[in-house]
């Protein structure tokens, strides 16, 4: 990640948008840090986050006994697929009717 001030940022922004397209960039202004980092780099990390947030919520509730544990059965699996399966289909349907 790349350092910078908010003098230098401010002059040089064009040049810093450019750097942020690749990797993110850091720019203090006093005792305050700003990242500058493309958008789909933000989301992914958004995404990441809020995945890790759900799997941690789950395994404290299997942990607490509010939820069931997971079976490890190839049945199992082909049940959790089909259900899967039949969903997205569901959703391609409507989307293709709505068109």
């Amino acid at each position: 990640m790349d350092n910078t001030n908010s003098r230098t940022f401010r002059t040089k922004l064009s040049e810093f948008f450019d750097i942020a397209a690749k990797k993110p960039v850091a720019i203090a202004r006093g005792s305050d840090r700003f990242v500058l980092m493309n958008e789909n780099e933000y989301l992914n990390l958004k995404a990441e986050v809020l995945s890790l947030q759900r799997n941690l919520i789950s395994m404290l509730e299997v942990r607490s006994g509010k939820s069931e544990t997971f079976t490890n059965s190839e049945e199992h699996f082909g049940e959790i697929f089909d259900n899967i399966s039949a969903k997205a289909k569901k959703k391609h349907k409507v989307k293709k009717a709505a068109k």
